[in-house]
């Protein structure tokens, strides 16, 4: 199974100046014209995929271009991007792990306060299944993110191709 090949964050550094890239991939968002697909917002910019092409898990891939870190001359930077779920699917994921880790501290609350009183501690089962639940969400997700491996090829292509289009050049491409 391919669970590890995947990387969600990536960085490619560049010999070019910060401001400079960020002026180049400006005038790359002004050529593609499709503000649905490839945004800039200052140093940061995202791409997404066609509505049509959406599927439950399709990712989209944010980069922010920054600083030189220590050690690295100046004019170089780096464009560091991360794939992540759609922003309405992974709200819900998240509303669905809170529940159920709530559901399962205050079942297992219930639980111990059942055992010391003496009763039947069904506190703990509510805590064991909320339990069990996150732990098929967390793989469902981890499943999700495999079937969207060819969306996130697809996405990183793209930015490859609005790199060379914009001349923002690394050594890796």
């Amino acid at each position: 199974m391919l669970w590890f090949r995947l990387r969600p964050t990536f960085e490619i550094p560049l010999p070019l100046d910060r401001g400079e890239v960020i002026e180049r991939f400006r005038r790359a968002e002004q050529q593609v014209a499709k503000p649905e697909l490839f945004r800039m917002f200052g140093e940061y910019g995202e791409l997404h995929l066609p509505r049509p092409e959406h599927r439950l898990w399709s990712p989209h891939l944010s980069f922010y271009v920054s600083e030189p870190g220590p050690g690295v001359g100046a004019g170089h930077c780096s464009i560091h991007g991360r794939f992540a779920p759609r922003v309405d699917v992974w709200t819900v994921v998240w509303i669905a792990y809170l529940a159920l880790l709530f559901t399962s501290f205050f079942g297992a609350a219930l639980g111990v306060s059942q055992w010391q009183l003496g009763d039947s501690m069904w506190g703990l089962w509510v805590a064991a299944g909320a339990l069990v639940l996150l732990g098929t969400l967390y793989l469902v997700a981890h499943l999700g993110q495999q079937w969207s491996s060819d969306q996130m090829h697809q996405l990183r292509a793209h930015l490859e191709e609005i790199m060379r289009g914009a001349r923002v050049q690394s050594r890796e491409l």
